[in-house]
């Protein structure tokens, strides 16, 4: 949104954006959101499965035409925190990381920008009563 001289913004608060896909189809993208003028607070992803098996998903932030992204091994029924940590892109093959230790998408502030979508899927062969979830928690700038 173009900024007005003289005006005042605040980050309005809004409720989490989630994917609930049971079961999900094999690599396929799901979009968590998509909106303008963000602030990504939090993202957490998560599979589970009857077999308690590990599976390979993937999350990709598309954040004012840069893409981000990450895949790895999750455990089953264990919540994975994803963030942009300090690499490159690498034309959308990375610039994020996940972990089991609590950690919010970008440092203490959140990732912002002013066009963003987040997307998760899975790509390894799905499980018995395959579950994907993934949350967000976000702010968009509004005026006053």
């Amino acid at each position: 949104m173009p900024r007005a001289s003289g005006q005042k913004y605040h980050y309005q608060d809004h409720d989490s954006d989630v994917v609930d896909e049971a079961p999900p189809v094999q690599n396929t993208w799901y979009e968590v959101f998509h909106a303008y003028d963000v602030r990504l607070l939090w993202c957490v992803l998560e599979q589970d499965n009857e077999e308690n098996a590990a599976k390979t998903c993937e999350v990709r932030w598309t954040i004012d035409g840069n893409v981000y992204f990450a895949s790895i091994s999750l455990d089953d029924a264990t919540a994975y925190f994803v963030f942009r940590n300090h690499l490159a892109s690498a034309g959308g093959t990375a610039g994020l990381s996940m972990t089991t230790t609590f950690r919010n998408a970008a440092g203490f502030p959140g990732k912002r920008g002013q066009d963003c979508k987040v997307e998760v899927r899975i790509t390894d062969v799905l499980g018995t009563n395959q579950r994907l979830q993934c949350w967000c928690v976000r702010e968009t700038l509004e005026l006053t």
